[in-house]
């Protein structure tokens, strides 16, 4: 009688033991695979977003007068029969000499 008792709760305790694994596992892998699809859901949504401001830019730089300005300003192009003119910054020896001949004839 006591062995059958010890053979009963072993096969029970067995029985929960699987039943445990069967639920525990699949339930855990379940909310770690619905955690990632949220993570990635999420950075969709963030490069859907980054998407429509750069086609919005693409759109806007279509324009000829954008492109225009651009290309004068960035690039230095001018347009037929235009004159391009640089304008440069004085150098650091002009400017101390002509520091230096405005305090010596002071």
């Amino acid at each position: 009688m006591i062995r059958r008792r010890r053979v009963v709760t072993i096969a029970i305790a067995l029985v929960g033991i699987t039943v445990y694994l069967l639920a525990v596992f699949p339930t855990r892998s379940y909310l770690l695979q619905r955690g990632q699809v949220k993570k990635t859901v999420a950075q969709v949504k963030l490069v859907e977003n980054s998407n429509k401001t750069l086609q919005n830019q693409i759109n806007s730089m279509n324009s000829p007068s954008v492109i225009e300005n651009l290309a004068r300003s960035q690039y230095g192009l001018v347009k037929p029969g235009e004159k391009a003119f640089v304008v440069l910054p004085p150098t650091s020896s002009t400017t101390s000499t002509t520091a230096a001949k405005k305090a010596g004839t002071k």
